[in-house]
C-alpha cells in the first residue's frame, strides 16, 4: 500500500513554507495528501484557496507515514485546539515523520509532541513563553531541528525544511535545482 505525506491545512497557513516541499515531494514520487480541519475551503494567508482531501476526523492514520504542519500568521483560532491536538496525539506514535515549520511547532507543543524533544520555531521567546506550553531548555536557535521523527524549522528556512524532510523520507530528488 502506498504511504502519503499529510499535509495539514487551517485557516491562514503559510503558502510559500510549502512551496519547496511539495515540489521535494512531487521530483521524489512521494504522494501527499491535503487534510483539513474539517471539509470546508481552506484559505491560507496569501489568498490560495485550497479544498482539503480529508479531514483530522476522517484520515486513516495508516495511510500515511510522514505529516507536514505549515506555518500560520495568526493562529489565535488553533490555540488549545482539542481536536487537532488529539489528532497530533495519535499521528505521533514514533512511526512517521512529522514536520513543523514557523509558528506551526506551537501546535505540537500544545499536544505534547515536543516532550523531551529539542525543537526551533519561528515563535520568539516571549511568545512561547506567553503560550507556556513549551519546555524552553529543549529550544535549539536553529534555522532546522532534526529529533528522531520531528523535524521543526523557522519560516525563512524553508528551503532547508524541506530538505530535511525529504532526506528523511529518503527521497530522491534535485537538491540543485532549488539554489
Amino acid at each position: 500500500m502506498t504511504k502519503y505525506t499529510g499535509i495539514l491545512l487551517y485557516p491562514r497557513f503559510s503558502e510559500y513554507e510549502l512551496s519547496v516541499l511539495l515540489s521535494v515531494l512531487q521530483q521524489g514520487e512521494k504522494p501527499a495528501i491535503f487534510i483539513g480541519l474539517d471539509h470546508d475551503v481552506v484559505k491560507g494567508e496569501a489568498g490560495l484557496l485550497c479544498q482539503p482531501e480529508k479531514t483530522i476526523h476522517h484520515i486513516d492514520l495508516d495511510e500515511i507515514d510522514s505529516l507536514v504542519l505549515p506555518g500560520v500568521d495568526d493562529f489565535e483560532h488553533l490555540v488549545n485546539h482539542e481536536e487537532l491536538s488529539s489528532f497530533l496525539g495519535q499521528a505521533n506514535d514514533g512511526k512517521r515523520i512529522i514536520g513543523a515549520i514557523s509558528s506551526a511547532p506551537y501546535l505540537l507543543s500544545m499536544s505534547g509532541v515536543l516532550e523531551n524533544k529539542k525543537y526551533t520555531t519561528g515563535l520568539t521567546e516571549e511568545q512561547r513563553s506567553f503560550l507556556g506550553t513549551f519546555t524552553e531548555e529543549n529550544y535549539v536557535d536553529s534555522p532546522v531541528v532534526v529529533d528522531d521523527n520531528l523535524i521543526t524549522a523557522i519560516g525563512s528556512a524553508f528551503i532547508d525544511f524541506a530538505f530535511a524532510f525529504g532526506d528523511s523520507l529518503k527521497l530522491n530528488y534535485e537538491k540543485g535545482w532549488y539554489r
